[in-house]
């Protein structure tokens, strides 16, 4: 006979990626839900077998932290557990990872198996690149920015004046760092 928990274990796995399907999310949102926020270059991707259920694959992403903006983050490196392959099953509203990749990452607090994912999928990780011309730091996330900034934010009179006219679009990474840090400052 089959153990029930075969087959209620996946549905619960995927209840955080069910609320993914929401997306793009607001800024408020996204450093609402995340239980970790953090900026980094993506060391490793592998996909394996998750630890306690074999039969359940994941992707293994680790990271090296360039800074922690929220969660038990400690020493400079950092490695979460993200249900689906990075080569075979993949959720399709959860983004994939590339070595070297620079990103900023919301992710949800881990579950009791261990897993996380970035909240609200493709809106909760932000890529940084650095734009050609003015050779600044940008980050963009999977949904172009769109209705990042959308809703009542309590913003700085700074804050309001770069966000003014932003509807979508790469930021300037510093001033995303910027927000995050009094976000997350702000609600402890």
């Amino acid at each position: 006979m089959r153990c029930p928990l075969c087959v209620f274990l996946p549905l619960e796995l995927l209840a955080p990626s069910a609320r993914a399907q929401q997306a793009p999310a607001t800024f408020a949102e996204l450093v609402e839900s995340a239980g970790t926020i953090l900026a980094g270059r993506v060391l490793e991707v592998r996909e394996e077998p998750h630890p306690q259920y074999p039969y359940l694959i994941v992707t293994r992403v680790t990271l090296t932290v360039e800074r922690a903006f929220k969660g038990e983050i400690k020493g400079r490196s950092f490695t979460f557990f993200q249900i689906g392959g990075s080569k075979t099953f993949r959720p399709f509203h959860l983004p994939g990872y590339r070595e070297g990749e620079e990103v900023v990452l919301f992710l949800y607090p881990e579950s009791r198996y261990g897993l996380t994912s970035p909240v609200a999928g493709a809106a909760g990780k932000f890529r940084i690149f650095q734009d050609p011309q003015t050779k600044r730091r940008m980050v963009v996330n999977g949904f172009d920015n769109w209705g990042l900034f959308d809703g009542s934010l309590a913003l700085s009179t700074a804050e309001r004046a770069l966000l003014a006219r932003h509807e979508r679009g790469p930021i300037a990474y510093e001033a995303l760092a910027a927000l995050i840090a009094r976000w997350v400052n702000a609600s402890r």
